[in-house]
């Protein structure tokens, strides 16, 4: 490992674990599941703490990291589904108002700044709706 001196690095340290030879010797990656999974059970089975319930009920709302990571990736990733689809609604809403006034398709992708093939595909859409 390379020697840097401490203003080169930031305080972030990163540890490296790897399973053993051994399939049963999986203690450690267990122990870490429960952390992520809030499974005090497991957590505990690892640990040399007297568990006390109101420490269970303080380390239960410090687990489940993981859960709580992806519960917020889902509702960021929720709102930004929302976001784009009403981008792409005002989008077609703009083309077919476009298109519906008259403009062929190349003068409303040259009117909108938009690629010919997405104003066509919009339009063809709109003809299935109708049918």
């Amino acid at each position: 490992m390379a020697e840097e001196s401490e203003d080169e690095y930031d305080l972030l340290t990163v540890i490296m674990i790897r399973q053993g030879k051994e399939p049963e010797e999986n203690g450690i990656f267990e122990y870490l599941n429960g952390i992520f999974d809030g499974d005090i059970n497991r957590i505990q089975k690892y640990s040399h703490i007297k568990w006390s319930e109101p420490f269970q009920k303080e380390a239960s709302k410090m687990t489940g990291f993981g859960d709580r990571i992806y519960e917020k990736g889902m509702r960021t990733g929720e709102q930004k589904g929302i976001q784009q689809g009403i981008q792409q609604g005002r989008h077609e809403g703009m083309i077919l108002g476009a298109l519906m006034s008259g403009k062929t398709p190349e003068e409303v992708a040259e009117m909108l700044n938009l690629p010919l093939e997405e104003i066509k595909k919009v339009q063809e859409q709109q003809m299935t709706a109708n049918r």
